[in-house]
């Protein structure tokens, strides 16, 4: 479970990063999850995983070599619902958070 959370945290700071031109270690910092996803036994989690690092790598590089700002935008969009699919399958697997305190 700390594994999903740090690879969420990593696709979230990615996305916040185009305000600081999106440095090239952002990017790192998803794809470095791409061993963790491959090892994944529940098939879904994986290709979501999978697809969501590739999502992020095509968002960067769309980002980096000026694609409109409409399709860089429906790009984040689709990495916002995946990065969520990926949440709420690993928490599924994992049993969920206990929110009571």
């Amino acid at each position: 479970m700390k594994k999903l959370i740090e690879f969420d945290n990593a696709v979230e700071a990615l996305g916040d990063s185009m305000l600081a031109n999106m440095p090239e270690q952002r990017i790192k910092d998803v794809q470095q999850f791409r061993g963790y996803f491959e090892q994944q036994t529940d098939a879904k989690l994986r290709k979501l995983g999978l697809r969501l690092i590739d999502e992020c790598v095509a968002f960067s590089f769309m980002f980096r070599i000026g694609v409109s700002y409409d399709k860089v935008f429906d790009k984040s969009l689709e990495i916002g619902h995946l990065r969520e699919e990926v949440t709420k399958r690993g928490l599924r697997l994992n049993g969920g958070f206990n929110t009571q305190g």
